[in-house]
């Protein structure tokens, strides 16, 4: 009963982590655009928040195969990875493009969303809203993120051919033997395909949300 408790409280403190995270990521990336600065990332501050908020996020994976979440492993692994992926691979090299800032805007919004249902539901405080937003506002934040992600890999590339280099991918500070322009390559491959698998997998949690939903209007139809 102590363990679960204690973990419970870690769990909430990472949820309230991220909350606080991504919203000081989407507050610095307005302060620069309200600044005509719409290459974001030339502020280093925003790119190692980003680093550090994000790469925190694979605790999502470790909560949810320790039964402490009901995070889906294999959704969230993909979620994370992508996303981790770009941040440390893509980005560095997407520093002069607007482009990023279409891909950060839409996850710091999704991920504020996000945790704040989780803090919603862990805390019990019962606010619809929330999740109405949270299997709501993916139908359109997703699809934008995505297309930020795209086209920041495309600058990327571009930057690499126009400077003649191809140095191998780097990630949490370490090199792998994968070029960079053929990691650009690959996942603007995939990028759509990853995108309609989380689609899917959305889709379903929002039917499985807005059925629990009506039956429970029915019940208060009921008793009253």
């Amino acid at each position: 009963m102590v363990q679960s408790s204690v973990s419970k409280i870690v769990v909430i403190f990472y949820n309230i982590a991220q909350l606080l995270g991504w919203t000081l990521i989407l507050l610095k990336v307005i302060l620069n655009l309200s600044k005509n600065n719409y290459a974001v990332l030339t502020d280093p501050q925003l790119l190692h928040a980003l680093e550090l908020v994000q790469t925190f996020q694979y605790l999502d994976l470790v909560f949810s195969i320790l039964g402490l979440s009901q995070t889906k492993v294999v959704p969230s692994f993909i979620h994370v990875t992508t996303r981790t992926c770009v941040v440390w691979i893509t980005f560095p090299y997407a520093i002069n493009s607007p482009y990023p800032s279409l891909a950060i805007i839409p996850w710091a919004l999704g991920d504020i969303i996000r945790f704040g249902n989780y803090l919603n539901d862990g805390l019990g405080l019962g606010l619809d809203f929330v999740k109405i937003l949270r299997y709501n506002a993916f139908l359109v934040l997703y699809p934008l993120g995505l297309t930020g992600e795209f086209t920041s890999a495309g600058d990327a590339k571009t930057f690499l051919e126009s400077e003649k280099i191809n140095p191998k991918i780097n990630l949490f500070g370490m090199e792998f033997p994968l070029s960079a322009i053929a990691f650009f390559t690959v996942f603007r491959i995939i990028a759509y395909p990853g995108l309609a698998y989380m689609y899917w997998h959305m889709l379903k949690l929002r039917s499985r949300f807005y059925k629990k939903r009506k039956e429970g209007e029915g019940k208060k139809v009921k008793t009253t």
